[in-house]
């Protein structure tokens, strides 16, 4: 009889206990996703297009009153795009976009019109004139003080400040970031009191500036693949003033990170790994 009870209470246990892992397991499924800063260069896919598909990195503008899924787009009649719906974009000299420091666009900006900006992305033809893209302590067409870009995993989502990021095309500037700074008339942009150096990988130099806080709208969002790498980041952003004030402009950035420091020499935030 003693042995029987013996038994049972071994049985009850192993039941009990398996239920307990049971539980933390599933507890722990359900734990939410930390934050990570990803800090490095996010290197860019080329852009290509099968068909009517369009993969890797490129650029498109969205007519008034249209939408980014739908259109109207407006035509690039110089891109490989059937219809011209989608500019394909390259790499340029860093090989992509960089998180915690800046890519300035080069002094002078322009030859003949065409921007000399292209360390983010090679500049490339928009109706018979290069365009280039460029993150710059102070926005260009704004006259704004933005912040680094930088960028937010979170569970395989991404989360990105690209308020600095400027297109440059025709003589002229445009800021296409997001969230989107004031623009450059009205009341001052307030700022931090504290000035922070800063890393810009195009003038090769540090850069004290105080932080603007005062972009607003949606930030650019994307996905994350920690074992692969992989990222995808995608953002709309309003054009002002110039020949296409009111359109939207889309941009579709597709690639693989590559973690790394904020400058040369610097030590990775922490995260920064992946």
């Amino acid at each position: 009889m003693t042995r029987r009870i013996v038994t049972a209470v071994l049985a009850v246990s192993l039941l009990l206990l398996g239920s307990a892992c049971s539980s933390s397991e599933e507890a722990g499924s359900d734990a939410p996703a930390q934050e990570e800063a990803l800090v490095g260069l996010f290197r860019l896919t080329p852009g290509a297009v099968d068909g009517d598909r369009v993969s890797g990195t490129w650029f498109r503008m969205v007519q008034p009153g249209g939408t980014p899924e739908s259109g109207p787009y407006m035509p690039n009649g110089d891109s490989v795009v059937p219809g011209g719906t989608a500019t394909l974009l390259e790499p340029g000299t860093e090989g992509g976009l960089r998180t915690g420091g800046y890519q300035s666009e080069p002094n002078p900006a322009f030859a003949e019109g065409n921007s000399l900006a292209g360390s983010i992305t090679k500049p490339t033809k928009f109706f018979a004139v290069e365009f280039g893209t460029s993150t710059n302590p102070i926005d260009p067409q704004t006259q704004r003080g933005v912040v680094a870009p930088s960028v937010v995993n979170k569970g395989g989502e991404l989360t990105a400040d690209v308020s600095a990021w400027a297109a440059s095309w025709n003589n002229q500037e445009f800021n296409q970031g997001a969230p989107k700074p004031p623009a450059k008339a009205g009341p001052e942009v307030p700022v931090a009191a504290q000035v922070k150096q800063v890393w810009d990988w195009v003038a090769q130099k540090w850069l004290d500036l105080p932080s603007d806080t005062a972009a607003s709208g949606p930030p650019a969002t994307g996905t994350y693949d920690p074992d692969s790498k992989r990222f995808t980041l995608e953002w709309t952003s309003l054009i002002v003033d110039g020949p296409f004030n009111g359109f939207t402009g889309v941009w579709h950035l597709e690639g693989v990170f590559e973690p790394g420091a904020a400058a040369p020499g610097a030590v990775p935030q922490n995260g920064a790994g992946g």
